[in-house]
């Protein structure tokens, strides 16, 4: 238990919603796993920003009677990751079911259509903050519909997750890597860790030296090996 939240019940509890959206799809476990871990990363990265946003904000100078506004070189000053309003979680989970009618430009100046289509953009944008990232998250949300997407959005938009903290997301980010394992090497017989894949782990957990290897249950996960049930 951590602040109250049963968290061997919280893992359960989104790996079923999640899994039971998958199998009401067309998407292999191999389609569906590097999306949802990417949807858990975000959903990490928001939670640590508005935590860091709230220590920002106490004590915060002011200019003309305003308090200055929050900027992403105040997140840097505390090694923490900014996230802009278009990629942080409330505004993805919240957005109309009516994409197109929005007139939502990507950063690259097209309109967007989808809800995969702003997500991908979501991606685009947290990786333009940090070069350690840089071509890692997933990219592939247009091959979601967008209720699909929206119900992940709305699975992991959970409460408990700000409550239990970075360290037990990610813990429930290795369950789920721990499962898609499994469901994938059942699928496939055998499962290589992407490269991306690896190096989303390490932000995840967030290591400050050393070296980072990973063996959840008898899986080994390290770039370019192969895991195996």
């Amino acid at each position: 238990m951590t602040n109250g939240v049963n968290i061997k019940k919280l893992e359960a509890d989104l790996w079923e919603s999640a899994d039971l959206l998958r199998s009401g799809s067309k998407l292999t476990s191999n389609q569906y796993c590097m999306p949802v871990l990417g949807l858990i990363f975000l959903r990490y990265a928001y939670s640590r920003f508005k935590k860091v946003e709230t220590e920002i904000q106490k004590n915060r100078p002011t200019r003309g009677g305003r308090v200055l506004p929050v900027e992403a070189s105040d997140f840097a000053e505390k090694s923490a990751l900014f996230l802009p309003k278009e990629a942080q979680y409330s505004y993805l989970v919240n957005l109309p079911a009516n994409i197109p009618a929005q007139n939502l430009t990507s950063v690259a100046g097209q309109k967007m259509n989808s809800l995969g289509e702003v997500v991908n953009n979501a991606m685009d944008l947290v990786e333009a903050q940090s070069e350690q990232i840089s071509g890692v998250l997933p990219k592939d949300y247009t091959m979601f519909s967008d209720d699909l997407l929206g119900e992940l959005l709305r699975i992991f938009n959970n409460d408990a997750l700000d409550d239990v903290g970075g360290d037990v997301i990610g813990r429930i980010y290795e369950y789920f890597l721990n499962k898609f394992a499994r469901n994938i090497a059942s699928d496939d017989g055998v499962f290589f860790t992407p490269k991306p894949l690896v190096k989303m782990i390490v932000n995840v957990l967030e290591p400050t030296s050393g070296v980072l290897l990973e063996i959840p249950t008898q899986l080994l996960i390290q770039s370019g090996d192969r895991l195996c049930a």
